[in-house]
């Protein structure tokens, strides 16, 4: 009986010391068995196909009042004539369609409350905001090991540059414009960089590509290069944050961009935080907690500094504010990649614009 016992027991620490090594995995797995969709992709099952003449299928507008057009206290609003094509992250989770209707309303208002006023903003100062809605591939399909989730991925992006030629058409001829993402919407718009801007005028066009919050690599852009300076124009940008040092998002994915947002170089220089102009933290994607005020956008400045690591991923090291609490896997940040660095990306999109001119 007692080696009985010293064998559960045994069994029983090597249960417990599995479950702690592989728990992001276990986590995974259990997460994805609640939001799985119950039947395979089928494109006659998808949502119907938007239509990017009618703006119900836009997120923000330059024409009507949106939260993409909201500023933090002390930002100021100058046209420089440019626009910006941003593409969102994934804010659907459900499990009824491989893609998301137009009607489902708790992702559309993370993408109106959250992702515009967030992310897109760091661009109102400078640009007129274009964000399309499209048939984003629900949350499960970055974890789907079938091919379902490839083919509502691959849904998605025909969405999105359906979107960017009807925005090209809206734009002028010869306007200057801006390309920014994050997450999903990362993937879309590096796919959309190599195959409709790379190797065509339109790289002329184009300030610069922040493809921010995914796993995006210097091979991935055709001939558009990763931008190495602050003023460098027609290249493409991005990165991770995470809490620390860790695995992150996308660790392990050679050649990872990673571009520090406080020096803007592509190197592993450490950047204090005296360079950080200022950050707007808020809860989560989630929906508003009680008695928040989901348009507050508190400016802390100096509160994160950054650094790239060998692996591609972007540290930062000592965070001073407790205003950023959403973790996921890796200790990621992925749900602040813009907003811990939010005034230092505003004033680099003018710089930028700026040199655009001077170029041009």
């Amino acid at each position: 009986m007692k080696k009985v016992l010293i064998g559960l027991g045994v069994i029983l620490i090597l249960a417990v010391v599995a479950a702690y090594v592989f728990r992001q995995q276990l986590m995974v797995a259990m997460m994805g068995s609640q939001i799985a969709p119950e039947h395979d992709f089928s494109a006659e099952l998808a949502p119907d196909a938007p239509d990017f003449g009618d703006e119900r299928w836009w997120a923000a507008l330059p024409s009507r009042a949106d939260a993409a057009d909201q500023l933090p206290d002390g930002a100021i609003r100058q046209s420089l004539g440019v626009a910006v094509f941003f593409v969102h992250p994934t804010s659907y989770f459900g499990k009824e369609n491989w893609n998301q209707p137009l009607a489902a309303q708790d992702a559309n208002w993370v993408v109106d409350e959250r992702i515009l006023r967030h992310q897109a903003t760091v661009f109102n100062s400078c640009c007129d905001i274009y964000a399309p809605r499209y048939r984003q591939a629900t949350f499960f399909s970055f974890m789907d090991q079938s091919g379902n989730g490839e083919q509502a991925l691959a849904l998605a992006y025909e969405d999105v540059v359906a979107a960017f030629q009807h925005f090209l058409g809206r734009i002028q001829p010869d306007q200057p414009f801006v390309i920014a993402s994050h997450s999903q919407g990362s993937r879309h718009a590096a796919q959309l960089v190599k195959e409709h801007v790379s190797d065509t005028p339109l790289v002329e066009r184009m300030v610069a590509a922040y493809l921010v919050g995914f796993g995006v690599t210097d091979t991935q852009l055709g001939d558009v290069t990763v931008c190495q300076s602050a003023e460098e124009i027609n290249c493409a940008l991005g990165w991770n944050v995470m809490d620390g040092q860790g695995a992150g998002a996308f660790g392990g994915n050679e050649g990872l961009i990673c571009t520090n947002p406080l020096n803007w170089r592509a190197d592993a220089s450490y950047a204090s935080h005296d360079l950080n102009k200022g950050a707007i933290g808020y809860a989560s994607y989630g929906p508003a907690e009680p008695g928040e005020d989901v348009s507050a956008m508190t400016v802390e400045v100096g509160i994160a500094d950054a650094q790239c690591e060998p692996d591609g991923q972007l540290a930062v090291l000592d965070l001073r504010s407790e205003s950023f609490p959403q973790r996921m896997f890796g200790n990621s940040m992925h749900v602040y990649d813009y907003s811990l660095f939010h005034a230092s990306i505003r004033e680099n999109v003018a710089t930028r614009i700026g040199a655009y001119f001077a170029q041009n």
